[in-house]
C-alpha cells in the first residue's frame, strides 16, 4: 500500500543525486577522467546551475576508455552508495551504469527497474561518419533497445501507440533475458567504437539512441573539448559548444515553455517503511 511507503519529494531526491555527483566527479577529477553532464544535466547547469526543479535524474558521460576504467576502478566513498552495471548486477537492466542511493527503492510504473535514487553513467562511442551509416547503426540499437524494454514491462497503457501488439512483442522479446538484450547493445557500441575511433569525427551516447534518436550524435570535439560550468555550486564540465549541443537536444532551450509536461522517471521511497 502506498500509504505505508515514505515517498520523497523531489528536495530530497535532488539532493541525494548531489551527494552522488560530488562523490563521482572527485573520483573522476582526481584520475583525471574527462566527464561532462549531458542532457537534462548539462540542460539545469546551463540554464539554471544547477537541477531543473522538476528533475530526478542526472546524467553523466565518459569517453569509452574512460567509462570501461569507472567501472572497474570507481568504488563509493559512502556506504549507502552502490555501482550498478552488467558486470556486478545479474540480469542488469541497461546498458550503462547507474550509481545508487541504497537507502531508497525506485518504483517504476510501467516497468521493473532494480535501484534507489541515481546517477547514470554513459560511455561515449564514436559512430559511423556518414548519415546513411549513423541510420543504420541507430535501427540496431533501436531495434535492441525494444526488446530490452519489453522485457521488464510489468504494465501497458492503452494511450500508448499500437498498445494491443505489446503482449506479443513483450512474449517474443522474452525469448531472452534482459541482459542479454543489454549484453547485445554493449556489445554493439563497444564494436562501433573499435571501429570507428581513429578513422571519423562523429561520437554519440550510441547506448541511449533507443530513446534519444540521434540527436546526441556530435563532432568529436562537442564531448572532448569541455566547458566549466556551475552545478549547484560545484564547477562542473559539459559539452564544448553548449549553446550548439542544447539547441539539437532541446531546440529552444533558453526560455521554459509554460506548457512544458515536467516528466519523472519514477517515484522513490525509503527502505525499509
Amino acid at each position: 500500500m502506498d500509504s505505508e511507503k515514505e515517498y520523497i519529494n523531489i528536495t530530497e531526491i535532488q539532493k541525494i543525486m548531489l551527494d552522488i555527483l560530488r562523490d563521482v566527479i572527485t573520483f573522476c577529477n582526481n584520475n583525471d577522467y574527462h566527464y561532462i553532464l549531458t542532457g537534462g544535466s548539462a540542460l539545469g547547469a546551463t540554464r539554471h546551475k544547477g537541477f531543473i526543479p522538476w528533475d530526478d535524474d542526472m546524467d553523466i558521460a565518459l569517453p569509452r576508455n574512460e567509462y570501461e576504467q569507472f567501472i572497474h576502478k570507481y568504488q563509493p566513498q559512502y556506504s549507502n552508495l552502490v555501482k550498478l552495471n552488467s558486470e556486478n548486477t545479474k540480469n542488469w537492466l541497461y546498458p550503462y551504469t547507474r550509481i545508487s542511493d541504497s537507502k531508497t527503492v525506485a518504483e517504476g510504473r510501467w516497468a521493473e527497474v532494480q535501484n534507489g535514487v541515481y546517477v547514470d553513467i554513459f560511455p561515449i562511442d564514436a559512430i559511423s561518419g556518414n548519415k546513411t551509416g549513423q541510420i543504420i547503426g541507430y535501427l540496431k540499437m533501436k531495434y535492441l533497445d525494444v526488446m530490452r524494454n519489453s522485457t521488464r514491462r510489468i504494465a501497458i497503457s492503452k494511450e500508448e501507440p499500437f498498445w494491443w501488439l505489446k503482449p506479443l512483442l513483450i512474449k517474443f522479446a522474452k525469448r531472452k533475458s534482459t541482459g542479454e538484450w543489454v549484453n547485445k547493445m554493449e556489445r554493439l557500441a563497444q564494436k562501433s567504437n573499435r571501429k570507428h575511433f581513429n578513422y571519423s569525427n562523429a561520437f554519440s551516447l550510441f547506448v541511449v539512441q533507443g530513446l534519444n534518436k540521434r540527436r546526441e550524435n556530435f563532432n568529436k570535439d562537442m564531448y572532448f573539448k569541455r566547458n566549466k560550468a556551475v552545478f549547484e555550486g560545484e564547477s562542473v564540465f559539459v559539452p564544448g559548444n553548449v549553446n550548439q549541443y542544447l539547441t539539437q537536444m532541446y531546440g529552444n532551450w533558453e526560455n521554459i515553455p509554460n506548457n512544458i509536461e515536467k516528466k519523472t522517471h519514477a517515484r522513490f521511497y525509503r527502505k525499509g517503511i
